[in-house]
């Protein structure tokens, strides 16, 4: 009897292994990945205590949905990055596609617009999956 429950621990393992090394790849399908970098005449905006914010939702009727925010305390350009939205309990997400942005912030809010702030934005939607998106910090935040 304790043979059978060894063998049925095992296979649970297994398996386990198993869905976990398909859903690592299945990540790789769900994410957005690139690099951010800055506009070089747009460098002396840059302040050490600034944090880089990245962005991702999917637009809707005017409106952001399914927004998700990645938060780089400290940073270094050019900086590669990869963000996943938001995934259900069936590891779903909800659209397969997103607008990626990078932002820095100045004053700890993110959702407030302060002078000096950089902005880089995808022109429109990103499917997931997507490599080699290049951000560049090339405007002011209004």
């Amino acid at each position: 009897m304790a043979r059978i429950g060894f063998i049925c621990g095992v296979c649970l393992l297994v398996g386990w292994l198993f869905n976990a090394a398909a859903w690592a790849a299945d990540d790789s399908k769900k994410a957005i990945q690139g690099t951010i970098r800055i506009r070089a005449d747009l460098v002396q905006h840059l302040s050490p205590s600034d944090r880089l914010i990245i962005k991702m939702f999917h637009p809707g009727d005017g409106v952001e949905l399914d927004t998700k925010y990645s938060i780089l305390p400290a940073f270094t350009l050019p900086v590669d990055f990869r963000i996943t939205p938001t995934i259900d309990m069936s590891r779903r997400t909800k659209w397969k596609s997103y607008v990626v942005q990078a932002f820095t912030d100045k004053d700890g809010d993110v959702l407030s617009v302060v002078p000096g702030e950089l902005l880089a934005s995808t022109p429109g939607v990103v499917p997931l999956g997507t490599t080699g998106v290049v951000l560049e910090l090339n405007a002011l935040r209004k």
